[in-house]
């Protein structure tokens, strides 16, 4: 009898061990970063984008973008374009937060989408390309590590 319970007690011990470990290897964090210097055009941009998965399939997306220049009306330019985007695709697709602050010679835009929240029917409709960064219609970490890296951003 003791026999018996000691082996329930390992089968149930490898079985936590087994689960906890399916839990804990199913999320990634993976980060990609770019940066494009157009100081001939008056600003260098900084990325960083930050990926969550689980199991494969992208929870959320943080894109830091930070323009650096000296010119104020650049910033500006930026400050507005940035806004103005991500007010679109927040009405349009949902899932979006974002903050845009111009500041000390800087325009920082910190962006997140949960994709729980987003419209990824709608956005692949209206974005035909995105179908190749997809998987029954969900963003993969493949996909999104694809997309950064045909941009010139290297993903870790």
């Amino acid at each position: 009898m003791k026999d018996k319970k000691i082996v329930l007690v390992i089968i149930v011990v490898i079985l936590v061990f087994i689960v906890a470990g399916i839990i804990i290897f199913s999320h990634k964090r993976v980060v990609c970063t770019n940066k494009t210097d157009q100081s001939s055009n008056g600003y260098v941009l900084e990325t960083k984008y930050v990926i969550k998965t689980k199991f494969n399939k992208v929870k959320t997306i943080n894109i830091i973008e930070t323009i650096t220049s000296k010119d104020k009306k650049v910033l500006k330019k930026f400050e507005k374009q940035f806004k103005d985007e991500y007010a679109y695709n927040s009405k349009i697709y949902g899932g979006y937060t974002y903050e845009v602050i111009n500041n000390n010679g800087k325009v920082i835009s910190n962006v997140t989408i949960n994709y729980k929240k987003f419209d990824m029917d709608r956005f692949i409709d209206n974005n035909e390309a995105m179908k190749k960064y997809t998987k029954n219609n969900k963003l993969t970490l493949e996909g999104a590590k694809k997309m950064y890296e045909s941009t010139g951003a290297t993903c870790k």
